[in-house]
């Protein structure tokens, strides 16, 4: 995709993100706050000193990982629901590494944490794209009750097997010290898996428009029927997507245990999976417009409280803010569809 081309993709989403600020201004007067000053908290919150750019650029981490992991299952045309589930089982099964090879040199630790997340996001993935392939079952169901039976599952481990008996709180034994990433800003928890989420975007990137691989999952989604009569298979390339995009999440997950919460406890994703969704829209299915729109939807979560404590703003009207954008942003989607439409049969 050439530059002109990523311009022309994302200049109406761009236009739909300014419409809903707007938008979003409007219904904050309406309500009767004061929309500058909880619009400049808004601001402040992520971009007033580097306190702040740490907190935004940590809250956006989780989100890009799982947005791109969504985008990549829509290229192919699969709805992966499950990116929820995904990155909840990859943080599972970084505890597991993370308390357990506590003996191990820290690097190492991570290293193995990051393969175990990746793997239980990919097992996690795999067998609702294995049921679609094979048995026609829709990955959209099967994902959202896999999302349901790894919340349950995390529940039962720090209450039961993973306790941490010293804690109030139901929680795992925190992970191997030497295992935390570090911090690369004084006076902030910015860590490194930001930055791996950014090369994470770019290989994904590469894969999907530069290799074989990625054309024929874009081939996929594009028209099953004609990638099936230029000899791709079908059922194998779904698989690999959906294997693909767990792995994806999933080491999300292992990047969040290590570089924040260090332990694993129930709410250590608070529906990052299912705000992937909307960033994966945003972005069109394109892994590097995941980085702005996980930027973007980073930003909005680390000023929802300050917007409540500044102008007395209820932190759900973020949700609210979220919301529009992902309405004028699939309008927006709707009319470049339109147009492009139009334009191929202008063509013919």
């Amino acid at each position: 995709m050439s530059v002109k081309g990523f311009l022309r993709t994302f200049w109406k989403p761009a236009l739909g993100i300014a419409s809903a600020l707007a938008l979003s201004w409007l219904l904050l007067t309406l309500a009767g706050y004061d929309a500058k000053v909880a619009f400049e908290a808004l601001w402040n919150a992520s971009f007033k000193n580097p306190r702040a750019i740490g907190s935004w650029l940590n809250k956006a981490c989780p989100l890009l990982f799982t947005g791109i992991a969504v985008s990549l299952s829509f290229r192919c045309n699969v709805f992966n629901i499950g990116t929820e589930g995904q990155f909840l089982l990859g943080a599972v099964a970084a505890t597991l590494v993370g308390t357990s090879l506590t003996g191990l040199p820290g690097w190492l630790i991570i290293i193995l944490m990051f393969i175990a997340g990746a793997i239980a996001g990919g097992i996690w993935g795999y067998i609702p794209g294995m049921l679609k392939a094979r048995y026609g079952v829709s990955e959209v169901i099967t994902t959202i009750m896999f999302n349901y039976i790894a919340t349950q599952f995390i529940g039962y481990l720090v209450r039961g097997p993973m306790l941490d008996v010293s804690q109030t709180e139901p929680q795992s034994v925190t992970i191997a010290q030497n295992a935390y990433l570090s911090y690369l800003m004084p006076e902030t928890r910015l860590h490194i898996g930001f930055f791996l989420g950014l090369i994470m975007a770019v290989l994904v990137f590469i894969w999907l428009f530069r290799t074989y691989y990625g054309y024929e999952v874009r081939a996929v989604g594009y028209n099953p029927t004609a990638a099936r009569c230029g000899g791709i298979n079908i059922k194998r390339t779904m698989v690999v997507a959906m294997v693909a995009s767990g792995a994806i999440a999933g080491l999300g997950g292992a990047i969040e245990l290590a570089g924040t919460s260090h332990y694993l406890f129930e709410n250590i994703s608070p529906g990052y999976g299912y705000t992937a969704i909307a960033v994966a829209i945003l972005a069109s299915s394109n892994p590097l417009g995941v980085i702005i729109s996980s930027l973007l939807f980073g930003f909005l979560n680390a000023g929802s409280t300050a917007m409540q404590r500044a102008a007395d703003v209820s932190a759900s009207f973020v949700n609210i803010f979220q919301g529009v954008i992902v309405i004028f942003v699939a309008l927006a989607e709707l009319s470049r569809q339109r147009s492009r439409r139009a334009a191929l049969r202008g063509g013919k």
